[in-house]
């Protein structure tokens, strides 16, 4: 073994503290990289393969009623590869165990569920077969929630009429990965249920004998989508087609294109925030302790060694650590990328979720913490060899210190010396004091990034379900009926309050941009559903005029005063220009509001309501649910207290594994950077410090001085990484908000004082460990070290 390599071991095990602490932030660094990009690529890699084995439609259209003979000419598009018609209607389930109607989307099959498109996964039991009008298949997150399986009766409210049928097995479906009901974007599992039937069941149930009123397609390759959206639209509008959607609007896909995106962004933003850091602290540790080590080199030097193998030995040095980092890293993003993969199981369901390593990424990121490493390790080598071997030899000249333009500012005279000492220790090295305190505050925000999701959550659930939707049940109907029907509901026991409002299926133009959704009608002195603008005041539905969304008013491009053309995709088909009035600030979806006299006109329709916003006394909430299961007017019904506990349950597993891990990061980074500041501080200044325990200075005064930089550094570090949280988590928010949810950048006073003491906590630790040292110097051997 030749001389330098004694020395490298013989430097691993003396530093080992410091070389753990350094790899732990490789590691830090590499698990968040390859997590974070294997998790994305691991559901990006799911959806491919369901979409295609589970043969995903491309078009979706409803129409209200058409004939079966109309399939044959949809054909004959151009364009259009294959064509599936159906009969989709929502349901009621009357499951006895449940407070309330179970809601379901009951959808046909025509060939035992082996489609010609949206194909069935079997996870148990069987798909209802042909001409099988007794049995139903349901799909898995509601059939696990309920524990409802194969052989268990269902009872279905069918248009007025309740019939039982067998549950013969539990299916996944490419439409429904991500499973909502009506008006929804937060799954309950246990009160929605998609149930699928044979067709001849469905038309007996609803009368379509002949009929459909749902159509799926795929295309072609290289089919024009737009121009095919637009003939079908053509074919169906006299059958009261309320217009054709791609893939992209899909409901389903739009929530996980979402989540991909945001995905995405995260595997894109945050690991390069916590690689970056982690680099940049490689760097600087790794520079000072090559510096440290510059009476060592001239002495190699003057011994012979050329210059080449001295840098190649500190080279080595660097790439040993960041190899045990490196591998530290792989098995913790693995992990990581396992929990995340596994906690996105409850929202997404796939026939097969496996998080996979991308080994791309691990050697991407294996190649920055090298370059980095290097980078660090040539800069102080090459400052250091290109000294004369007499010159580097001798102890490096101590700093000129002077007064800053901090000493001029303060009393001096009634400053204690150990006090100006570290004030101009920490002028001195402007440039270290920096490192240090930059390290500090970029942990902060690690620690941030995992905690303020929940602050994001709560404050995205009180704006839109204590602010915005006040009531705590919300009804569906069939159909457009007559507004009498409120007060109906209003007489029922234990409502305080009800109110109607309608959806319209609309397509607003602005311009070249266009966007499919539903306008909501909404009285004058509405209570229980407020839109409220960007400070989150209430804000009354204009008598004339149309209010927005944010999100949605910025994808049409369009502000306050601006025209939209409204057409209405049902009754008459009527289109109408209509100035946006207000803007809307909404966590959830892209809703559109009109007054509902001004809705009424649009539709050539009177006093018609869709739906109705309740407030039920808590304690008739059961009762009331159990009335509604006999009430053949309601569609679907959501309570909002079920489907609140339902989200939080499913958000829950996700903000947990990132935030634990997260702050485990920001530990090991807050502590690694203070550990080897203090730990290298110690090396440059023990001769110092011995000097001072001989003249009579105690271990704690010693140790004061020390440490006294430190936590000037961490108190300035802490306040600069929570204003910097801030920064990073409104970026992080804005990359996140999609169509589906907008992510508030909200930290709570509790979070960042948890970030702060974190942080703070992890430098104390550290100082402690290096505290130990101080006691254990030999003051003797440091004394005659410098002779």
């Amino acid at each position: 073994m030749s001389l330098l390599h004694r020395k490298l071991l013989r430097d691993l095990v003396a530093m080992r503290g410091q070389v753990f602490t350094i790899a732990l932030l490789v590691a830090a660094g590499l698990a968040v990289f390859v997590s974070s990009l294997s998790t994305y690529d691991s559901l990006l890699a799911a959806r491919s393969d369901y979409y295609q084995r589970g043969r995903f439609p491309q078009v979706f259209a409803t129409v209200k009623r058409a004939p079966l003979t109309l399939a044959p000419r949809i054909a004959e598009i151009t364009g259009v590869a294959t064509v599936l018609p159906r009969i989709v209607h929502d349901v009621i389930v009357d499951l006895p165990e449940a407070d309330v109607p179970v809601s379901a989307r009951m959808v046909s099959l025509t060939n035992g569920g082996d489609e010609l498109l949206s194909r069935l996964h079997l996870r148990s039991g069987v798909a209802p077969q042909t001409g099988e009008t007794r049995l139903v298949a349901v799909n898995e997150a509601f059939a696990e929630a309920t524990g409802i399986g194969a052989g268990r009766e269902l009872r279905i409210l069918l248009n007025g009429r309740v019939q039982s049928f067998g549950v013969s097995g539990v299916a996944l479906s490419p439409e429904f990965v991500y499973a909502v009901k009506t008006g929804l974007l937060i799954p309950d599992d246990r009160h929605f249920a998609v149930v699928w039937v044979d067709r001849r069941a469905a038309e007996a149930a609803f009368a379509m004998e002949g009929a459909f009123n749902d159509v799926v397609l795929s295309l072609a390759p290289g089919a024009d989508e737009n121009e095919v959206i637009a003939a079908l639209d053509r074919l169906l509008a006299p059958y009261g087609g309320t217009g054709a959607v791609a893939r992209r609007d899909q409901s389903s896909h739009r929530f996980l294109e979402d989540e991909l995106r945001q995905q995405k962004v995260m595997a894109l933003t945050i690991p390069l925030v916590f690689f970056g850091v982690a680099a940049f602290l490689l760097n600087v540790v790794l520079g000072r302790l090559v510096a440290v080590q510059r009476e060592q080199i001239a002495a190699l030097k003057a011994l012979g060694f050329p210059t080449a193998p001295i840098a190649i030995h500190y080279l080595l040095f660097a790439g040993l650590l960041v190899a045990f980092g490196s591998v530290l890293g792989l098995f913790a993003g693995d992990g990581f990328g396992r929990a995340m993969v596994y906690s996105y199981q409850g929202f997404f369901r796939f026939p097969s979720l496996a998080f996979t390593m991308d080994w791309r990424a691990a050697a991407l990121g294996v190649l920055l913490s090298m370059a980095a490493a290097a980078s660090g390790t040539m800069a102080a080598v090459r400052s250091v060899v290109t000294l004369a071997p007499a010159v580097a030899m001798r102890t490096a000249v101590p700093l000129r210190f002077r007064r800053s333009f901090l000493e001029a500012w303060l009393p001096t005279a009634q400053i204690a010396p150990s006090r100006l000492m570290v004030l101009r220790n920490l002028f001195g090295r402007p440039l270290r004091a920096a490192a240090t305190t930059s390290g500090v505050a970029l942990a902060v925000p690690m620690v941030v990034l995992g905690l303020f999701w929940r602050d994001a959550i709560d404050h995205m659930t009180m704006v839109q379900f204590g602010l915005v939707e006040r009531g705590n049940a919300t009804l569906s109907f069939t159909q457009a009926v007559d507004d009498r029907v409120i007060g109906n509901l209003a007489r029922e026991p234990g409502v305080l309050a009800v109110e109607g409002q309608r959806d319209v299926p609309v397509r607003l133009r602005a311009g070249p941009r266009s966007y499919l959704t539903a306008v909501i009608g909404l009285a004058p002195d509405a209570e229980l559903r407020r839109p409220r603008n960007v400070a989150l005041q209430p804000i009354n539905v204009m008598p004339e005029g149309l209010t927005l969304a944010r999100p949605l008013a910025e994808r049409l491009a369009v502000r306050v005063g601006d025209l939209v053309t409204v057409e209405t995709l049902e009754g008459r088909r009527r289109w109408r220009d209509v100035e946006v009035a207000a803007l809307t600030e909404e966590m959830l979806g892209m809703n559109a509001y009109m007054d509902l006299a001004a809705l009424d006109y649009l539709t050539a329709e009177d006093r018609t309501v869709s739906a109705a916003s309740l407030l039920i006394e808590g304690g008739a909430v059961a009762e009331f649910g159990r009335r509604l299961k006999t009430l053949p007017v309601v569609a679907a019904v959501a309570m909002k207290a079920g489907t609140i506990a339902s989200f939080l349950d499913k958000i829950a597993g996700i903000v947990l594994v990132s935030a634990a891990v997260l702050t485990g990061f920001a530990v090991i980074i807050a502590f690694g950077v203070v550990y080897n500041g203090v730990r290298i501080g110690l090396q440059e200044r023990a001769w110092q410090l011995a000097s001072l325990r001989v003249l009579g200075f105690t271990r704690g005064e010693v140790s004061s001085l020390l440490f006294s930089e430190t936590v000037v550094e961490v108190v300035i570090g802490l306040p600069l990484g929570l204003w910097l949280s801030g920064v990073i988590v409104r970026l992080i928010a804005r990359l996140h908000s999609g169509e589906t949810f907008q992510i508030p950048p909200v930290i709570s006073p509790q979070t960042l004082a948890v970030a702060a003491m974190v942080v703070a906590a992890a430098a104390g630790v550290s100082v402690l460990l290096v505290r130990r040292r101080i006691d254990q110097l030999d003051l003797v051997a440091v004394l005659k070290s410098r002779d």
